[in-house]
C-alpha cells in the first residue's frame, strides 16, 4: 500500500495532540525514565505531533496511580524535558481501567484525571465483557463527561461491526491505536483496525506510545487512498476537539 499524501499534504500525524500515551516516567508500564521520556518527545517532533497528553494507567492491581501521583510524573517531566523546540505537553490525564475499583468510586465522585476537561478516557481487559463498560458509559454521561474508548480494535470479546455500533450509540468515541494498522498487535487486531476505519467508526487517533521505538515505528505507516480519506475525517475531528 502506498502513503496517503495529496501533492503538498501535510504527513499523516502533522499538527495533531497525541491524546493516549504513557509518556510520563517511571510511574507504569510505558517509560522508564527521564531520557526514555525525552527521547519520546524527539519521536513526536519527527512525526509532526504538535502536542501530547500523557495518559498513564490508573489500574488498582497494577498501576495504581494517584491524581498525586500523576502530578508529581508529570513535574518531572515539565522540569527535565520540555525544551522550547519541544511539542508541547499542555496538560495530563489518565487511561482508567474499567473494572470494580472504578465502578466504586463512580458512585462516589468524578474522575480527576479527564482530558480538555470533559473527556475520559477509558479501557477494559482485552478478554472481559463489555457490561461493566456499558454501565460506566451511562454514569459517565449523567456526570456530563464523555468517554474514549481506547484502542477498540484490541478487544477480543467485540465481534463485529454490529456489535462496535451498538457500543457508540451508546455514547461512546473510540480511539484507534496507529500501530494497529501496521500489525503491531497481530493480523487480527489489524483486520479489525481496518475494518472499523473502512466503517468510519473511529473519532480518534493515537499512538498509545510506551517507548521510543513505538514512535520510531509509526513513521513507516502508510495507508491506502480510501483509509487515507477515513483518516482525514479523524484529523479534523481530533483537530477540532484537542487542537
Amino acid at each position: 500500500m502506498f502513503q496517503f499524501f495529496k501533492k503538498h499534504q501535510k504527513p499523516l500525524f502533522e499538527g495533531l495532540c497525541d491524546m493516549h500515551n504513557h509518556l510520563l516516567p517511571s510511574i507504569d508500564d510505558g517509560s522508564k525514565n527521564i531520557e526514555m521520556s525525552s527521547k519520546m518527545l524527539e519521536g513526536y517532533l519527527a512525526l509532526g505531533f504538535t502536542s501530547v497528553i500523557p495518559t498513564p494507567h490508573v489500574y488498582q492491581e497494577l498501576y495504581p496511580n494517584t491524581p498525586e501521583t500523576v502530578k508529581d510524573a508529570f513535574g518531572n517531566l515539565s522540569k527535565h524535558c520540555l525544551k522550547e523546540n519541544s511539542v508541547s505537553v499542555p496538560s495530563y490525564g489518565a487511561e482508567y481501567m474499567v473494572d470494580e475499583v472504578f465502578m466504586k468510586n463512580l458512585e462516589t465522585g468524578i474522575p480527576e484525571l479527564l482530558l480538555k476537561e470533559k473527556y475520559i478516557l477509558l479501557e477494559i481487559n482485552f478478554f472481559g465483557a463489555t457490561t461493566m463498560l456499558e454501565s460506566a458509559c451511562f454514569q459517565l454521561q449523567q456526570k456530563e463527561l464523555r468517554p474514549i474508548l481506547a484502542h477498540p480494535e484490541r478487544y477480543h470479546m467485540i465481534e463485529g461491526i454490529a456489535a462496535y455500533k451498538a457500543l457508540k450509540n451508546k455514547g461512546f468515541y473510540f480511539q484507534l491505536n496507529a500501530l494497529s494498522l501496521m500489525g503491531h498487535y497481530g493480523p487480527q487486531v489489524k483486520q479489525k483496525a481496518e475494518k472499523l476505519l473502512q466503517a468510519g467508526l473511529y473519532d480518534l487517533v493515537a499512538t498509545d506510545a510506551h517507548h521510543p521505538q513505538h514512535l520510531k515505528t509509526l513513521q513507516s505507516l502508510r495507508l491506502s487512498k480510501k483509509q487515507g480519506l477515513m483518516w482525514e475525517g479523524i484529523r479534523e475531528f481530533q483537530l477540532d476537539r484537542f487542537s
